[in-house]
């Protein structure tokens, strides 16, 4: 197991992680500073894809912990970079928010409300009835199934939970027979793409989050070390349900502090 004081990259979740909502967790500012301090890394690595770039990096900052674009990696910008490098041209329907659609655009993705090559699916709170109905009639007419992230919930605020993307999904499965491929956690690709950018290999870097089935296993899948918190979705009793278990459970980011 990695001695946290050797990791040089932390890639750390949002929701669940550092806050809910628009409340920031006690010891999040000061764990951020610490690394700051250590000369070290952190990156947001979130796959809330209903919000893009810039709208993490004002969120972050009114929160008053220093963020700038090379702070935040989204599902949503996975999303846009794998289309542009896998699916140049093609015409996407998506299920999203106008934040998400902002993000594909800038990576050049070609959006279309009819005849796509590829439905893609987000965490969509504008979400309608016809946005659905329309994505099962492109599926059912043979559209390549893509979707962000599989999370089943958003944690907010008051231990309530709503729908993420994965719940969407899973209604467009049962009602096409269709399964997506997510590019989002707990695909390892989004922190092998920052591995590389930083020239900081796996063996260094740090994930933490709240969820076992998409944050620890995109640590896991890419053999990096991993870091729950239960400040979010998981407890003790899914970590203990779970086949892939964390190096370290802890309460809270702030039982990180003295860590690193």
């Amino acid at each position: 197991m990695t001695n946290l004081c050797d990791i040089e990259l932390f890639l750390l979740d949002m929701d669940g992680t550092i806050y809910l909502d628009d409340i920031l967790f006690d010891g999040s500012l000061e764990f951020i500073q610490k690394i700051i301090n250590k000369n070290k890394k952190y990156v947001f690595l979130t796959n809330n894809s209903s919000k893009n770039q810039n709208d993490y990096v004002k969120k972050v900052n009114k929160l008053n912990i220093p963020c700038s674009n090379e702070n935040v990696f989204t599902s949503g910008m996975a999303m846009g970079l794998y289309l542009s490098q896998n699916y140049p041209n093609k015409k996407i329907y998506l299920l999203g928010t106008k934040a998400l659609e902002t993000e594909l655009k800038s990576y050049g993705v070609l959006l279309v409300d009819d005849n796509p090559d590829i439905v893609v699916v987000g965490f969509d709170r504008e979400l309608n009835y016809q946005k659905l109905e329309k994505a099962c009639e492109f599926l059912c007419n043979g559209a390549i199934f893509l979707a962000t992230n599989p999370d089943l919930v958003c944690p907010i605020k008051d231990k309530r939970y709503i729908p993420d993307c994965g719940s969407i999904c899973h209604m467009l499965t049962v009602a096409t027979n269709k399964q997506p491929i997510y590019i989002g956690k707990p695909n390892p690709d989004m922190i092998y793409l920052l591995s590389k950018k930083f020239n900081i290999p796996c063996d260094k870097i740090a994930v933490i989050g709240d969820r076992v089935y998409t944050d620890i296993a995109s640590g896991f899948n890419a053999k990096a070390t991993t870091i729950c918190v239960l400040s979010g979705e998981s407890t003790m009793k899914t970590i203990e349900e779970s086949e892939i278990k964390p190096d370290y459970i802890f309460n809270s980011i702030k039982d990180l502090i003295n860590l690193i």
